[in-house]
Order: structure tokens, then sequence, then C-alpha cells
């Protein structure tokens, strides 16, 4: 039973274990599910206040619970003053603030966890690198964790029609940019590579998949291009979309 929590990470044990073609598909399936429910149910949702309302405080105590234990479970495994139980990953950083999202309603956070939560956990989705199958824990906490983080600004977006404006998303990948330079100032000095910012040239044995735009530093250039492109692309369909499905 102990071996289910085990929270082991693979990049230090060098033991990635290999999801099979099931375990990757069901989380996309779970969200798509999640994301056609919020649409069918959205007016339903929107007049009535108190399903609202039970809704959001579940799926945040959910989240809580799922983002504590992940930090929780490592700090057990590596100390307080490992590096890696600091929440300075983008996902991490978004759930946060969804978490808060999720008490408060705020239309200030809802713009950043939008684009950067939505963008930050689907390519987690496309690229998990929990390193783990679904006969351990991790794997269900970083897929609900992660899938909660998509629905949370979707269901924002459809039963209380909160709608990013141009500016909403000027700011929130302006946001993305104070981020990444602090990030990248922390890196440097002490090796570690949150938010994958970093221009050690050693960091590309762990991460080959950057050689192929460019290396170390210049991936971040493509990072950038890719980065704002997403964001302007989920405005514009988001735009488009609620012209026509309000």
């Amino acid at each position: 039973m102990l071996s289910f929590f085990d929270y082991r990470s693979p990049y230090r044990t060098q033991n990635f274990m290999e999801m099979n073609l099931f375990e990757k598909f069901i989380p996309f399936v779970v969200v798509f599910l999640g994301i056609y429910f919020i649409y069918k149910y959205r007016h339903q949702l929107r007049e009535n206040i108190a399903l609202d309302k039970w809704i959001r405080i579940v799926t945040g105590v959910v989240l809580i619970l799922l983002y504590s234990s992940h930090y929780l479970l490592r700090i057990n495994l590596y100390g307080i003053k490992d590096p890696i139980v600091l929440p300075f990953q983008l996902c991490s950083i978004s759930m946060f603030l969804a978490i808060i999202l999720l008490f408060t309603k705020n239309k200030t956070i809802f713009a950043f966890t939008f684009f950067a939560g939505i963008l930050g956990a689907f390519v987690s989705y496309l690229t998990p690198i929990h390193g783990y199958t679904s006969a351990y824990y991790r794997y269900y906490q970083f897929y609900i964790a992660h899938g909660i983080l998509i629905l949370t600004p979707i269901y924002y977006l459809l039963v209380h029609q909160f709608y990013p404006s141009f500016k909403d998303t000027i700011h929130a990948f302006l946001i993305l940019q104070s981020l990444a330079i602090f990030m990248g100032v922390y890196n440097y000095f002490y090796g570690t590579d949150f938010m994958f910012i970093f221009v050690d040239p050693a960091k590309i044995d762990k991460f080959p998949l950057i050689a192929k735009f460019g290396g170390i530093p210049y991936y971040i250039i493509w990072m950038e291009i890719v980065g704002f492109s997403a964001f302007l692309l989920l405005y514009i369909l988001v735009y488009i979309a609620t012209k026509r499905y309000k």
C-alpha cells in the first residue's frame, strides 16, 4: 500500500514508468467531457446560485487537497530546504490562483489563470513528465489537478461569462514574462529549472527535446514566440465563440 504513494522524482531516480495508451488517453476524455457538460448546462448553473457555489467550493477543496498533498509528500521525502518542494512551476502558480478564483470569483485572477492555466495544463497533458502509471497516486494527482486547472477558467468563462479582453490577454502575457524573468534569475543562481527557463548548457541532458528548438539559450526565443501566439490564438477563439454561443 505504501508503494502507491511513492513520490520520488523520476529525474532523480531515473525511473520513468511508461504509461499505456489508455492511461494517456482517458484524462483527455474526462476533460473534454467536463467541458461538454459545463457548456451544455451553463444556463442552469448560472441560474442556480446554490448549485454553482457548491460546485466551486467542492472543486476548490479537492484542488487544495491535491495541491497540498503534492508538496507534503515531497517535503516528507526531500525536506523543507530542497528546491524541489518550491511551488515555482507555471502550473503550480496557476493552480494556487485557481484555488483563489474558485472561492472568490476574482476577475483579475481569472485572466491569468485562463491563459497560463489552460495552456500550461494542456501542454502538461500532452507531454507528461510525472513518471508514474495509474498504479500510483502521483498519476491521479497529476491528471486530476491539471484537469481542474483547465476546467476552472472554462467554467468561469461559460457559466459566469468572464470574457477576457485583448487588454487582459496582454496583461496576462506580461505577468508571465515577469515570472519568467524572476525564475530565469533564480534558476541561474540555484541551478534549478523552474518553468523550464535556464541558460546552463548542461540542462540539455535533462531536457534533450530543447535541442530541436535551437538549444540553450536560443530555445527561449521560440518559447516566447509560441507562448505569445498561443495566448493570442486562445483570445481570438474565445472572442469568436462568445459572439456566437453566449
